[in-house]
């Protein structure tokens, strides 16, 4: 397991149309040898949509942790990282690409198990008054939503220079039946419509995908 808590720097795509089951496949092999090949990542995950939530879905998830900004410093200039981002981005529609980097303090990722992530762009003129009632209503899933074992609700740290995103839900299952039943669970669905009131839905972004699955 990697130090608690790490910054974690998570990217979601949107499959072009045209893109084959070939082309994601070498993304896929592209993002592995990224993880394989950057020291300065203390882990780094990945996964493709599972199809739980239907097409609003983003497609291929990345995530990576780094023990503090020193080491993400150091692999935001790593060759590599540019030449595989470079290649999805022809496969990905580009302008809709969502970025975040947060303070993550959660559990490391288990193979085969699901991770739910949803990234969120405040509408101008939110307060802070409202973006507590939304933290207040994510923070009641863990107690209301049985189907999970772990949930982090963090904001931005505001490192992204485009498609940055400005709230992420992180949540943790050990299978897709719980994840399944979290989507459809009358609490998740409350706040997320609470959340869809105070953000821009063009710029909302989600995905449930396998962990250490690729």
């Amino acid at each position: 397991m990697t130090p608690s808590p790490v910054i974690r720097r998570v990217v979601l795509w949107r499959w072009r149309e045209r893109t084959t089951p070939e082309q994601k496949l070498r993304a896929k092999e592209g993002l592995a040898y990224v993880s394989y090949a950057s020291p300065s990542a203390a882990a780094i995950d990945f996964g493709e949509d599972l199809g739980l939530a239907g097409a609003a879905n983003y497609g291929l998830a990345l995530l990576r942790d780094h023990r503090d900004k020193a080491a993400w410093d150091v692999y935001k200039e790593d060759p590599q990282h540019y030449r595989v981002g470079d290649f999805i981005d022809t496969l990905t529609l580009e302008e809709v690409t969502a970025r975040a980097d947060y303070l993550y303090p959660g559990p490391a990722s288990v193979q085969g198990r699901v991770r739910h992530l949803a990234l969120y762009v405040w509408r101008d003129g939110v307060d802070e008054r409202g973006r507590r009632e939304a933290r207040r209503a994510l923070a009641a899933l863990r107690a209301d939503c049985g189907g999970l074992y772990a949930l982090e609700v963090a904001e931005d740290l505001g490192w992204a220079t485009i498609g940055r995103a400005d709230l992420v839900v992180e949540a943790h299952f050990l299978d897709e039946t719980r994840a399944k039943e979290f989507l459809a669970h009358p609490v998740y669905r409350e706040a997320s419509a609470l959340l869809a009131s105070l953000t821009r839905p063009e710029r909302t972004a989600q995905i449930q995908h396998r962990m250490k699955s690729g």
